[in-house]
């Protein structure tokens, strides 16, 4: 993927990534702070960040000092790092430079909708656990698997704009978690709300209204691991 100018087959598409993920990055949000009230969140890793976005939001929310980016796409970590110039410590990173970010560095991982481009799930949470302070978390949400009805159609898609993608069930996940020491918790991401939805313009189309509301609010999925 480190060859490719974006993480869709066009800027545009990646550039409207951005609003469609506004009420997920909502729900998440509210989930951490619902979480850890009042906590003094000072530094995160977002893994696959892409453009920069939730890092931008929530470095201005919780006045983070230092944050880091995973992300493989080489024009899209510039626009990650253009974007979080203001930031004390920002430091955008390709898919190989998980050995820079220090043992024990952030109290907070976040990864939205990453896991279905990670083949090997178990590495995965080793590093997660290895930059994660002792009480901190990582909070992962997933859309996109084998539990979601969806996931058999959509899954050609994401294979028809040059994506690598695997199979992995919300019990896998878990064990991985679990198998790198990290206490290991799963519910729905959304649970309320509105769903945007234009048919004319969907990218991952859907075969009824229930089908969408079902993946908004069922399988959706946050799954948090905490780190003793």
């Amino acid at each position: 993927m480190e060859t490719r100018q974006s993480f869709f087959p066009t800027a545009a598409m990646d550039a409207d990534m951005e609003e469609a993920n506004g009420p997920f990055w909502d729900d998440l949000i509210a989930r951490i702070e619902e979480d850890a009230p009042g906590a003094a969140l000072d530094g995160l890793l977002d893994v696959g960040c892409h453009r920069g976005g939730f890092l931008e939001r929530v470095a201005a929310r919780w006045a983070l000092r230092t944050v880091y980016g995973i992300e493989p796409v080489a024009e899209l970590r510039a626009a990650a790092a253009a974007r979080l110039s203001g930031v004390a410590q920002a430091v955008i990173l390709d898919v190989d430079g998980w050995e820079r970010i220090p043992d024990d560095a952030v109290p907070l991982v976040t990864a939205q909708e990453v896991l279905y481009l990670v083949g090997d799930l178990d590495g995965m949470m080793r590093r997660i656990a290895r930059v994660l302070r002792p009480g901190g978390a990582a909070y992962l949400t997933l859309g996109s698997h084998t539990e979601n009805p969806l996931w058999p159609h959509w899954r050609p898609i994401l294979v028809s704009m040059g994506l690598v993608v695997f199979d992995h069930s919300p019990l896998d996940i878990l064990r991985a978690g679990e198998a790198a020491g990290l206490n290991p918790a799963v519910r729905p991401l959304r649970t309320d709300g509105w769903v945007t939805y234009r048919p004319s313009a969907a990218r991952f189309p859907v075969p009824s209204v229930a089908a969408l509301i079902d993946h908004h609010f069922r399988h959706k999925l946050l799954f948090c691991f905490e780190k003793p």
